[in-house]
């Protein structure tokens, strides 16, 4: 895997994660809920599974790919 291609794929799965984690912290401090999704433990859990799959993903690409 070409450098560009490592570095690209390593930023989405952060930005994935960072993404996740401000929706998190949006809902807990400021107790923003949106009208169509009122069922907050299950909006948290989604998010969870986004940052869980993004952790997993980009901890193979530096398993299987990252600089040795």
């Amino acid at each position: 895997m070409n450098d560009k291609m490592f570095l690209a794929l390593m930023k989405r799965y952060e930005s994935e994660i960072e993404d996740a984690v401000y929706r998190i912290d949006a809902i807990n401090e400021h107790n923003l809920i949106i009208p169509e999704h009122t069922d907050i433990l299950g909006e948290v859990d989604k998010m969870l599974q986004k940052i869980s799959s993004a952790e997993d993903r980009l901890a193979a690409l530096r398993r299987h790919y990252g600089k040795k």
